[in-house]
């Protein structure tokens, strides 16, 4: 059972909100502390981390922490990036200070200072310290979102659901996001993220999770069983691996062509010595499909089963230019322009254009009088969503071992994968609305498919 929520009608049969009821007077039991009380707490345990006597323990944890993900040139951009990035160097200090241990017996950093300058501390410190020592990051799903007041969190071990008080978050975080965090008893009773969150995308959550699994089967003899807390502290710094993995520097993706060929975009060009004679082998080849534009499409041969684009031919004046998207293609095309336009033509040159320069080039700007306003273009968008995911439900779909939608819901094996499936596009439409984006309700999916909606 989880607790009853601070909207939710008080257990004690009041009728009052919980919040104005028994969850008062159990707040105002607690022992608190203050936001200055937690700013000087984590200063003090600061300057102790200073100490040179702990500065063996700094560089072995830096080395664990990464993992090797920074095992490249030094001066690199990316190495400069990781290392430089606020967000990790502040992970990084909670994770020394809080879960790391320094000795045998599992003691941190934060312990040893507790125990040698506790005395020194203000009782709110204390509590503070306290608090952080017995936390650990964990995955949460988001499952649901109160503007302006709260997040209900599923912990993603156990399925418990916790209550947060998070205003800036409730901004931030949207139903069904992925992420990392320290939850702690906050200074006004409720509960509150501590530390720095790690937020990933929604994807991301099976292996995450196999993860997770997979370091517990190895570390589960060592450590308690019934402290899910000590588990977590251990495999701290595998939340940051994947943070870095997945969000702050994924390796950049493999694209090839049909072939398997890496993708690379070229320009064969050649000189005309007879226009006339090229314009007639154009216009009658059958592997040629004239465009609009004045430009032909050459397509795999007419018998080939799944017949494909191979280039565009641009006739350009006194030039022809062919555009490929491989250095085979490339070939490829020289080879068939010389062998069809004969002395039509004479080569001239090849030249490629790596994906990262063609992926930084600015998008052309639209004119103001091709501009669509936001209301057409979130219906023809809305139009285009509802018709894709109402045909969605019936084809084949990789990530369900290409069935169906439809024939997933029915199978017990499959069917948490489709859940994951459509709380992801969920997620991804409502991120879509909140930046002003087109987007669409696919709530609509879970009755369709007879799934009941995870609360």
């Amino acid at each position: 059972m989880t607790a009853p929520g601070r909207n939710d009608p008080c257990p004690c049969g009041s009728g009052r909100k919980h919040k104005h009821c028994c969850l008062r007077t159990q707040e105002l039991r607690l022992p608190r502390y203050t936001q200055q009380d937690r700013t000087s707490a984590f200063a003090k345990l600061m300057r102790y981390a200073r100490r040179a006597e702990i500065g063996d323990a700094m560089r072995l944890g830096w080395e664990l922490f990464w993992d090797g993900r920074l095992d490249m040139e030094p001066g690199s951009s990316r190495r400069d990036t990781l290392e430089n990035d606020a967000q990790s160097q502040a992970a990084f200090m909670h994770w020394l200070l809080l879960d790391e241990p320094q000795d045998p017996d599992g003691r941190t950093i934060a312990d040893r200072f507790v125990e040698r300058h506790g005395p020194s501390l203000t009782p709110g410190e204390r509590i503070y310290l306290d608090r952080m020592r017995a936390s650990a990051l964990r995955p949460y799903e988001v499952a649901e979102v109160r503007a302006e007041e709260s997040l209900r969190l599923r912990d993603l071990w156990t399925g418990d659901v916790v209550e947060v008080r998070e205003r800036l978050a409730t901004r931030q975080l949207a139903r069904w996001d992925l992420f990392a965090a320290r939850v702690i008893e906050g200074p006004h009773g409720g509960n509150e993220i501590d530390g720095i969150p790690y937020l990933y995308p929604q994807h991301v959550k099976a292996d995450l999770m196999t993860a997770v699994r997979r370091h517990h089967a190895r570390l589960r003899r060592e450590l308690p069983a019934d402290d899910p807390a000590a588990f977590f502290k251990r495999i701290g710094m595998v939340f940051h691996h994947f943070w870095v993995d997945y969000v702050a520097a994924p390796p950049a993706p493999r694209i090839v062509t049909a072939e398997g060929d890496p993708l690379a975009f070229g320009k064969v060009v050649f000189d005309v010595t007879d226009r006339a004679a090229v314009t007639a082998a154009l216009e009658r080849h059958p592997e040629l499909d004239p465009q609009d534009d004045g430009s032909y499409v050459w397509f795999e041969p007419a018998g080939d089963e799944r017949r494909r684009g191979l280039a565009t031919v641009v006739p350009k004046g006194g030039r022809l230019v062919v555009e490929v998207t491989s250095e085979a293609r490339a070939d490829r095309a020289r080879a068939f322009v010389e062998r069809l336009l004969g002395p039509a033509v004479r080569y001239r040159t090849t030249a490629f254009e790596s994906l990262a320069s063609v992926m930084s080039k600015p998008p052309p700007r639209a004119r103001k009088e091709d501009a669509i306003p936001a209301a057409v273009e979130q219906e023809i968008v809305g139009r285009y969503y509802e018709e894709h995911y109402r045909k969605w439900l019936d084809e084949p779909i990789p990530a369900l071992g290409n069935r169906t939608p439809r024939h997933a819901a029915r199978l017990k094996t499959v069917r948490p994968a489709l859940v994951d499936l459509i709380k992801g596009l969920e997620n991804q439409m409502e991120r879509a609305r909140r930046h002003g984006q087109p987007a669409v309700d696919v709530g609509w999916m879970w009755a369709e498919l007879g799934l009941e909606r995870p609360g």
